[in-house]
């Protein structure tokens, strides 16, 4: 063995002795071997997932504004010009849905409408031929295409009182739009545009929607086009006086809705159209989160029968409604937990409800495999049925069950008249109907309230000028109290030269007493 071996296993030695004294640094145990760390990292991968599945959830909100972005449109009201005095009557008719300048619009606290101010004595003027006033942008509305060829479903309110509507498309392309047909009933009315090729919204079954189902909403809020909101389905089948004599099976949502909204599509995850958007509960004028969309399914019939006639066919069975109360649940000998329904106040003689055996008194709980909870209801249910078709009603008369079959009518103003108090009064420019306890009710007012309400008023009339308002409730004409309609026509008929009035005008009662103007 030479030297160079015998040094190199000299260091080898030298090498294993110097490792046994070293001290090395200890790297500690695997990651893997702490149990909470593991758990985190457990944690954090089912946390991936819920991400992963709120991104499918967000592409679902994404694809549904897509499909419905080339079917909104924004409506552009348009009014002649006014005179300042003419602008400062129009200026009473605000909305929470934009500055419409329509007073059936405005859907204000709880549902209030606020009454357009009456012309003063010197507005009877003749005034210059509008033809030759500029057309001025009124207000802002939104609407949905529901045809390739051109037609448009929105709110009436939004274009009753337009002097030229405009349409404006998602791409900016504006078009002169005619009013194929309005339904003052529902809120609804439907417009037509020269075009060809426009993408048809899909119209859903909103009868499908349950509370909390997601919805977005679509419109033009402060003229703000294609502006898309997301909120649930808060509940259904709300009534809520809104359209005052109308038709109402709202859809609630939390969705934002805002002025300029009105008339637009409230879409669900489809990509479908299962409400249009008409009125909000607010104390501001802005979204408090409660608007409500007249159901699709509503709204299709509706739309039909405008595009079809021009206007919409109901059903009619002769018979006036009212709503069951507790107290009067015990009055009629209600079953225990049987304590709503629809009461019928009066038959017409020989009308629909009288041929099938319905009588005064009766109430009305059910409407084939349909609860009926209230006077509302039930007129909304009848109405959408067919003229001709049959319809079964559960009712109970003096405690006792029935079933009774009625074969439904067309409702019509000519019917309408024989079944209601509804009096016109030309010479005063009024339309009074009797107060019955579900218009009190509707009006806010005491259940000892009688007399006869004012359902229109015609400008430059002697009622107009006693600035007598819609909704107004005449008690009494010249100390004469006032029961019904027919009373009210027959005292204003004996007025000479002065008039003394006592008017309920919501929770405020007023004295008139002046010449007449």
């Amino acid at each position: 063995m030479n030297a160079r071996t015998v040094w190199a296993l000299v260091g080898i030695v030298i090498l294993a002795v110097l490792a046994k004294l070293v001290t090395w640094p200890d790297n500690g145990p695997a990651v893997g071997d702490s149990q909470a760390y593991a758990q985190q990292l457990a944690e954090a991968e089912g946390a991936q997932q819920d991400l992963i599945d709120a991104q499918r959830l967000s592409g679902a909100f994404r694809a549904a504004a897509k499909i419905l972005r080339p079917s909104v449109v924004q409506i552009n009201a348009m009014v002649k010009q006014r005179p300042m005095r003419r602008m400062q009557e129009f200026h009473q008719f605000r909305s929470p849905f934009g500055n419409d300048l329509f007073d059936e619009l405005f859907r204000e606290l709880e549902g209030r409408q606020r009454a357009p101010r009456e012309l003063e004595p010197d507005q009877d003027e003749e005034e210059p031929d509008d033809s030759s006033r500029p057309n001025v942008q009124a207000g802002v509305g939104s609407g949905v295409i529901v045809s390739e060829d051109g037609y448009v479903l929105t709110n009436n309110h939004v274009v009753e009182q337009a002097d030229e509507l405009q349409v404006e498309l998602s791409d900016g392309q504006v078009f002169k739009a005619s009013v194929v047909g309005k339904d003052p009933s529902s809120d609804l009315a439907v417009l037509k545009i020269e075009a060809t090729g426009l993408a048809a919204a899909r119209l859903g079954d909103s009868a499908a929607m349950e509370v909390g189902d997601w919805v977005i909403a679509i419109g033009s809020p402060f003229g703000l086009e294609q502006t898309v909101t997301a909120g649930i389905i808060s509940a259904t089948n709300r009534r809520t006086g809104i359209i005052r004599g109308g038709f109402e099976d709202f859809l609630q949502t939390d969705a934002a809705i805002n002025p300029g909204n009105s008339g637009g599509p409230l879409v669900n995850l489809k990509g479908e159209v299962i409400g249009i958007k008409t009125a909000i509960i607010t104390r501001t004028g802005t979204n408090a989160g409660v608007g409500y969309a007249i159901p699709a399914n509503m709204a299709v019939q509706i739309m039909n029968d405008l595009q079809s006639t021009g206007k919409v066919v109901r059903g009619f069975i002769g018979a006036g409604l009212d709503d069951v109360t507790n107290e009067l649940s015990k009055k009629l000998k209600l079953p225990n937990g049987v304590l709503r329904g629809a009461l019928i106040r009066r038959v017409l003689a020989g009308g629909p409800a009288d041929r099938g055996g319905l009588k005064e008194n009766d109430v009305v709980v059910g409407l084939g495999s349909r609860t009926i909870s209230s006077s509302s209801q039930l007129m909304n249910e009848i109405a959408q049925v067919r003229p001709g078709s049959t319809i079964d009603l559960r009712v109970y008369r003096d405690g006792s069950a029935k079933d009774i079959r009625i074969v439904v009518e067309e409702r019509t103003d000519e019917r309408l008249s024989q079944l209601s108090d509804r009096t016109e009064i030309e010479k005063w420019g009024l339309v009074l109907d009797t107060l019955s306890p579900a218009i009190a009710q509707e009006l806010e007012l005491p259940e000892s309230i009688q007399g006869a309400v004012i359902l229109e008023i015609e400008r430059n009339k002697p009622a107009a000028r006693l600035r007598l308002q819609r909704y107004d409730v005449i008690r009494s004409i010249d100390d004469r109290p006032i029961t019904n309609a027919s009373e009210a026509k027959e005292a204003f008929e004996k007025v000479g030269k002065q008039i003394k009035l006592l008017i309920q005008r919501g929770p405020v009662e007023m004295a008139i007493a002046t010449q007449i103007p």
